[in-house]
């Protein structure tokens, strides 16, 4: 186990990626923007506490390990994530395009409108494989 936390440290050292046995990482009430993406080698670590910073992105790889606590209160990432559910639910076509992909519905030769088969073709797939496969659906192009 490594505490770091309550140091107003605004980085960590890349170097920490590189503790193979480490279990757990406290690095709670600091000012950090962000993680190395070293820190996806830490194999072992089970709890990484990172609460009360100032955290706006994390490593898309960071999904791969195989975390049992990840603490982010308190920082701009969960903020914007909280607002955006809180005051952008997911439109009925949005969650009905979720629906096909997810249930894997053959749409493609049932004549749909073009606009409506770009629609569901530019749903993404989610990059953290333990998500069951929800998908987020583009509507920027929806007409």
């Amino acid at each position: 186990m490594l505490y770091l936390g309550g140091n107003n440290l605004t980085e960590v050292p890349a170097a920490l990626g590189n503790l193979h046995r480490l279990s757990s990482l406290v690095l709670c009430d600091n000012k950090l923007n962000s993680i190395p993406p070293t820190f996806i080698q830490l194999r072992k670590l089970r709890s990484l506490t990172l609460h009360n910073n100032r955290i706006t992105t994390l490593p898309p790889e960071i999904v791969s390990l195989n975390l049992v606590e990840l603490s982010l209160r308190n920082n701009p990432l969960v903020v914007r994530f909280v607002q955006d559910l809180a005051f952008e639910p997911p439109s009925l076509l949005e969650l009905a395009g979720r629906v096909v992909k997810n249930e894997k519905v053959p749409y493609e030769d049932y004549g749909l409108p073009s606009n409506l088969a770009h629609y569901l073709n530019s749903a993404q797939q989610c990059v953290n494989p333990k998500c069951q496969g929800m998908v987020t659906v583009l509507i920027s192009n929806w007409q």
